[in-house]
């Protein structure tokens, strides 16, 4: 009995390896897309599987095995079922399946073996390795400009940095820009930048040398950035991007010297930048040896480039620590030997102005007092040369008389026009031919035979 039952064993799983060995289902890779894929994205790939034993199959199931750099796509199945392969199947009428996976976003160029297991429905099951292409995404970005704006009519540098972001070196990249409206022009140079060879993560610095026109108004101005580079197989990508860029800005200013009355000390303020500038406020900080009475601080308005303006103070200097000041009695004082006429005169002058962005900036300019326009007297000390008593009433008589002269001469004048100009009435009533010239001509004539009488 037992040996019956031990032949039966034995007939059953010959018949069995006879079934395994008539049904043979193998795989191949058509194709991947992309190819070759890249990292950070999904990689497609189609298999042809075919039944080429003798029997036909039933239930075939065409599963991937994923290892780094790939992984399951959520929602998408790593298996695939055939219900029905026929027996001796040729390429045309193969089953194509289509299975997804995601590649690692940080996989390093390179070929990776993907493992493929086939159960073919007869509980026999194979495993089919192929190999997938994995190379680096070529991208680069412009990372960093080197200024947010730029000055009218002056030289600035302009630097651009380039990154490689991608996952792939770049080559022969050609790096370019333009100001649409023409108002920011490269010199020296064109506006063109070559660049062999860019390894991934790292970075160039393009750099340029800059005008805008003097002519231009103050604002923010769009910069096209191009730039193009070629991939591993010398085909040619673009990546155009704009950026801004403010012209104007800040200014400058000269301050000097303008003179001195008995009252006041002026300034002259020149705006010799190349932009206006705007709510412009003129002061006297505290500092040592001078000290201003009164108002230490003067609006003068907007200030446009190439004009100036004048800016006056009450300005006393200050001497040995004690501010020179008129005598109350009138009695004679002597200024310290310190403020001998050739002692330097600096003063400090703060310049605050607005600037074309808005934004409130100061500037502090050291100006020379000449110390041959500083006198001293009984009544204190004083700029310009005047002293402050008796030296200003003299100063106001005599504009007082040069303004009565003046007015005195206009009258003089007034008299004769009206007197020529009746005249000249008079003699065209007589003759309509008669002209100013004529009786300009009659009244030398008379004067220049009186003349020859005498």
């Amino acid at each position: 009995m037992k040996r019956i039952l031990l032949a039966i064993s034995l007939l059953i799983l010959a018949m069995g390896s006879a079934a395994a060995a008539d049904v043979a289902v193998v795989a191949d890779l058509i194709s991947q897309t992309p190819d070759p894929s890249r990292p950070g994205e999904l990689v497609e790939i189609r298999l042809n599987v075919q039944n080429i034993g003798y029997d036909d199959a039933e239930n075939v199931i065409i599963e991937v095995e994923p290892e780094y750099p790939f992984a399951q796509v959520p929602g998408e199945s790593l298996s695939k079922t055939i219900p029905y392969l026929r027996s001796r199947q040729t390429d045309e009428d193969a089953a194509i399946i289509k299975l997804k996976l995601f590649v690692d976003k940080d996989a390093p160029k390179g070929v990776y073996e993907l493992d493929i297991r086939i159960r073919d429905g007869t509980g026999t099951s194979s495993t089919k390795t192929v190999d997938i292409e994995v190379r680096g995404k070529e991208y680069a970005q412009i990372i960093t400009i080197s200024r947010a704006n730029i000055d009218l009519a002056r030289e600035e540098p302009l630097e651009f940095v380039i990154t490689n972001t991608g996952n792939s070196p770049l080559k022969n990249m050609v790096f370019s820009w333009n100001d649409p409206d023409g108002v920011i022009l490269p010199v020296y140079s064109d506006n063109t930048k070559y660049i062999k060879y860019l390894d991934v993560d790292e970075s160039v610095e393009v750099g340029y040398t800059v005008i805008a026109d003097i002519n231009a108004d103050p604002g923010l101005y769009q910069i096209d950035l191009n730039l193009k580079f070629e991939d591993y197989e010398s085909n040619t990508s673009e990546i155009s991007t704009t950026a801004g860029i403010f012209v104007g800005g800040e200014t400058d200013f000269d301050v000097a010297f303008s003179g001195s009355s008995a009252d006041e000390t002026s300034f002259s303020i020149a705006n010799i930048g190349s932009v206006s500038a705007n709510s412009v406020t003129v002061s006297i900080p505290d500092q040592k040896r001078w000290k201003v009475s009164g108002i230490d601080s003067v609006i003068i308005g907007n200030l446009n480039t190439g004009d100036y303006t004048i800016a006056s103070f009450n300005l006393r200097q200050e001497a040995g620590g004690a501010l020179q000041r008129p005598s109350e009695n009138n009695e004679s004082s002597q200024a310290p030997p310190s403020l001998s006429a050739n002692q330097p005169s600096a003063l400090k002058i703060d310049i605050s102005y607005t600037d074309t962005q808005g934004e409130r900036h100061t500037i502090t300019k050291e100006v020379d007092i000449n110390p041959s326009t500083t006198a001293s007297s009984s009544n204190g000390m004083v700029y310009g040369g005047r002293p402050r008593g008796a030296g200003a009433s003299g100063a106001a008589m005599q504009k007082t008389a040069t303004t009565v002269s003046w007015i005195g001469v206009g009258i003089i004048a007034l008299a004769i026009f009206v007197v020529v100009h009746n005249r000249y009435k008079k003699e065209r009533l007589n003759d309509p031919d008669y002209t100013y010239k004529k009786m300009a001509g009659d009244f030398f004539g008379k004067f220049k035979r009186k003349q020859m009488g005498k």
